[in-house]
């Protein structure tokens, strides 16, 4: 008799509203990941690990501040969908698979009217234990955090 696998994946949601184009934020992402840690605090290492960095496939390793934690964590990426502006990163290795069996990070940026955007941040998880694992909303908090850095650099650059 074959044995069914059934996982709980969950999903936290947070959007943010910054003030510079969705095309430009988006092409940042895309072609210019290598300067977060001069633009965020809270990102302290990036190195690319495998591939190019900026491509499906690529693996990248992170030295980042999760609330008072140094955490390290190596992110493939896993889709970039430029039609809609969404790219997707999963975690395959590191300090956040110690408490979780699986997360991943999605992003979409979404144009608005006014030339400003929307970031909308999906943290798509499954836990270990689901009586015991509480939901990583530092994820959130830090998506936050980092929303924040990068609405600052642009409004500062005048890129």
């Amino acid at each position: 008799m074959a044995q069914v696998s059934r996982t709980q994946q969950h999903v936290l949601e947070v959007e943010y509203e910054v003030k510079w184009a969705a095309n430009k934020f988006y092409n940042f992402v895309k072609n210019s990941l290598s300067m977060l840690p001069k633009i965020s605090p809270y990102i302290s290492k990036r190195e690319v690990v495998e591939g190019d960095g900026e491509s499906v496939g690529s693996v990248i390793q992170w030295e980042y501040l999760l609330g008072p934690n140094v955490v390290v964590d190596k992110e493939k990426i896993t889709e970039i969908d430029d039609e809609n502006m969404t790219f997707t990163n999963e975690i395959v290795q590191g300090d956040a698979l110690k408490t979780l069996k699986s997360l991943a990070c999605k992003a979409t940026v979404i144009p608005k009217g006014t030339g400003g955007s929307v970031l909308k941040w999906s943290i798509i998880y499954e836990k270990l234990n689901e009586a015991d694992a509480s939901d990583p909303y530092h994820y959130i908090d830090f998506s936050k955090s980092l929303a924040v850095a990068l609405d600052s650099h642009f409004r500062n650059t005048n890129i």
